[in-house]
């Protein structure tokens, strides 16, 4: 049975899964298995993947209709036999020594799950966005103030953890959570909870590739409902563990960062926004101060917020 079980949802990946596999052929640490879904790819995903199972026993792929990455994983899962999971987006690699480093540490460790930064690769310039100056063991209490973080800079599916926290799998990758947005979040906020001791690794060891000449991230809006809804869910959980009344304010300011970067059309009247312009000034930073203003005018918001992803996706930043 292999340690570690890599997931990976592909859906019109053709052009770059086979440089997604590639990075995990050539890890330094090999006991592995490799679990490609094929979410009903339109073009020749499926059938590429395939091919590269047929080179290497390590290597399966299921087929099925599409469902979403959501549904893609749960599927990966129910066939995984590592003693430890991770999930892989079919457009990314890892860098050389990520499965051997993750391993080392959660064995030295004794840890449940981890989470590392992550490099951001754009056509002109690598950028690296680790998540703290030095490894480091916390608590659950501790990783939920970062996930809290809006600027907590981590691949939301890249997690890496025990395969007994995902016994039970529709609690941690609920079927409704496929239609809201941060799925990876809310995933990540079940497994910590459930976990007791967590590594933060402080080099990056995931690479997200970032073309810096799409616009598609210009056009990342969701309908108010559903943001929504995503933070009912957290709250839900925050409250299981009786943190939510503690935690009340960071979770008010993420709030603010997601509804006034991601909603579409912001209904300033509804009671929850109202909430959450309401949170006291004096307590927030200038962007957050700006962002709350201008959940008043959303033809003025989507104007900034153009300009302003499109300087960052020119400098490929995040």
């Amino acid at each position: 049975m292999s340690k570690i079980s890599i997931i990976i949802p592909a859906y019109k990946a053709e052009k770059t899964l086979s440089r997604t596999i590639d990075s995990l052929l050539n890890q330094t640490f090999q006991d592995f298995e490799i679990i490609i879904v094929d979410d009903g790819s339109p073009d020749r995903t499926g059938i590429i993947a395939d091919k590269i199972a047929s080179h290497d026993e390590r290597i399966k792929v299921i087929h099925q209709a599409n469902s979403g990455p959501l549904e893609a994983r749960k599927s990966g899962h129910k066939l995984a036999m590592g003693d430890y999971r991770m999930h892989l987006d079919s457009d990314d690699t890892l860098t050389k020594d990520a499965l051997n480093t993750m391993y080392f540490l959660a064995e030295t460790y004794n840890l449940d799950f981890l989470l590392s930064g992550f490099n951001r690769i754009t056509p002109y310039k690598t950028y690296e966005c680790p998540l703290a100056n030095k490894f480091s063991v916390m608590d659950s209490r501790q990783v939920i103030d970062l996930l809290l973080n809006p600027n907590f800079q981590y691949v939301g599916c890249m997690c890496f953890s025990k395969k007994e926290l995902w016994e039970c799998i529709d609690e941690i990758l609920p079927t409704f959570a496929n239609q809201l947005p941060g799925e990876d979040i809310i995933a990540n906020f079940r497994l910590v909870v459930k976990s007791k001791k967590i590594g933060i690794i402080d080099r990056p060891l995931y690479n997200y590739y970032y073309n810096a000449h799409s616009l598609t991230s210009l056009k990342t809006y969701f309908k108010q409902d559903l943001v929504h809804a995503f933070f009912n869910e957290i709250e839900h959980i925050l409250k299981s563990i009786n943190l939510l009344d503690e935690v009340e304010h960071q979770l008010d300011v993420m709030k603010l960062h997601f509804v006034g970067f991601y909603v579409s059309d912001v209904n300033k009247h509804d009671p929850w926004v109202r909430q959450i312009r309401s949170i006291p000034r004096s307590q927030i930073g200038f962007k957050y101060k700006l962002l709350q203003i201008l959940l008043c005018n959303n033809k003025l918001r989507h104007g900034l917020l153009t300009l302003y992803r499109c300087i960052k996706s020119i400098l490929g930043i995040k």
